[in-house]
């Protein structure tokens, strides 16, 4: 085999095992950056789960609240006692949960604003139809 050949294949032997090892390299770079980027995803997942969570408790609470306190007593409450006794929701968040818990508005004299649980109103939702 004459020599320049012989150099030749070595060469073009050498440059395609260099290519080979640098492909595999950027492949297990890549394989990493991946797993890295997986595992904060993940992370930050669980974390916005968590934050979920805990604001739903805080709601499910909320109309679990709320749901006692329309059971009791009178069967329609003023909103203004409503929002004295379930705070930390402005007023058209509390009245999505009053509605999610089972409630419907009426209104009373000078168009003040009550709420009181469908069960308990029936005879007053009869009219409205």
């Amino acid at each position: 085999m004459d020599d320049k050949l012989f150099a030749a294949l070595v060469a073009a032997a050498a440059a395609l095992l260099t290519g080979l090892l640098s492909y595999l390299a950027a492949k297990l770079k890549i394989q990493a950056d991946l797993s890295s980027q997986t595992k904060e995803i993940e992370a930050a997942l669980k974390l916005q789960e968590e934050r979920l969570r805990t604001e739903l408790r805080t709601e499910f609470m909320a109309e679990e609240a709320i749901r006692e306190l329309l059971l009791s007593a009178q069967p329609k409450r003023s909103f203004e006692v409503i929002e004295r006794r379930v705070g930390g929701f402005d007023g058209d968040e509390l009245r999505q949960l009053l509605v999610r818990a089972g409630a419907v508005r009426f209104y009373g004299r000078n168009d003040k604003e009550l709420w009181g649980l469908r069960e308990r109103n029936e005879l007053d939702l009869e009219g409205d139809g």
